[in-house]
């Protein structure tokens, strides 16, 4: 048995299901229940809730010889890649792996694995295993909240990740969740050194869930994320560099460039799209439905964009 996002399900026609947008990427989950106690994550160890959630969304299983084929006949049908997440469990790395294979060996469709990496080594085996590209999730923004929220040493899961991207330049990606209590200019500095290792970042915003223990804490503010997703799309495409930026009190208050300018490189939309890997839009994995849209999961319509442009002046 596999799980499946709720959407993926879907897309995949094992279940029936009205969404906003289909995903482009079908996102499998193995493994049930984490060692790990991520206080943000309904799969911590400690965490009160039901299995198969991940973030917002319900992840129900399937026969995976049912899924392998349903995916066979969804990759002519626009599907762009396979991304396979593990919780952290014992005998893990060696599931993923020979799993990897399996997929890797009956698809022809790229696949991304977001998995606890404990060293070079075991990236090594994940990436003979089939995996395009891999994911090793730094989420908090500095020393303090990855200890504070995730536990562990973030210095040195951050060398890790920037090893890894000098061993595999261009097949390293994170992710960042914005809401866990930094700064503006905290995630802007973090964001600068991963992009300029060549590390594709996922922007996420924080979700509290029933049953962690951050299930009262709130989500980031709009106008934030907007900015952060801003400075994200601005600096991966080479328009500005780090030096441009100001700040006061934490908070990014220009991008160095003129109003227009802005509006300019900003004006299709795409910078508040969903970020991470190529052919990555995922639904519904922070937004509620009918709720304000963090990430959008698909092109934006001009007012979107026009809402989207006028929050990054707001408090």
């Amino acid at each position: 048995m596999i799980r499946l996002s709720l959407g993926t399900a879907a897309r995949l026609g094992l279940l029936r299901l009205r969404t906003m947008a289909q995903p482009t990427t079908a996102y499998l989950l193995h493994g049930e229940g984490c060692l790990r106690n991520c206080a943000f994550c309904p799969q911590a160890r400690e965490a009160r809730r039901p299995a198969g959630r991940l973030g917002r969304v319900t992840w129900p299983s399937f026969p995976l010889d049912q899924v392998i084929c349903r995916l066979q006949q969804a990759r002519s049908k626009g599907l762009q890649r396979i991304c396979l997440q593990a919780v952290h469990e014992r005998g893990g790395s060696a599931a993923v792996a020979a799993l990897s294979r399996q997929l890797k060996s009956a698809l022809s469709l790229p696949l991304s694995l977001s998995v606890p990496v404990r060293s070079t080594g075991e990236a090594a085996v994940f990436f003979e295993a089939g995996a395009e590209r891999l994911s090793i999730a730094l989420d908090a923004a500095s020393a303090e909240l990855y200890e504070r929220y995730k536990g562990g040493d973030f210095q040195k899961q951050l060398r890790l990740l920037l090893h890894c991207a000098r061993l595999w330049p261009g097949r390293l990606s994170t992710h960042l969740i914005c809401g866990l209590g930094e700064s503006e200019e905290e995630l802007a500095r973090l964001l600068e050194l991963l992009l300029q290792a060549g590390i594709t970042v996922g922007l996420f915003a924080f979700a509290p869930l029933k049953g962690t223990a951050l299930e009262r804490r709130s989500p980031p503010h709009p106008a934030s994320y907007r900015r952060l997703q801003a400075l994200h799309y601005l600096l991966r495409r080479g328009c500005i560099s780090g030096d441009d930026l100001i700040f006061r009190e934490g908070r990014l208050i220009s991008y160095g460039i003129g109003d227009g300018e802005l509006e300019r490189l900003l004006g299709g939309g795409e910078a508040f799209q969903t970020s991470g890997c190529p052919g990555c839009n995922r639904p519904y994995f922070n937004e509620r439905p009918g709720g304000f849209i963090y990430n959008y999961p698909r092109p934006l319509e001009a007012p979107e964009i026009a809402a989207a442009l006028t929050l990054l002046n707001r408090e």
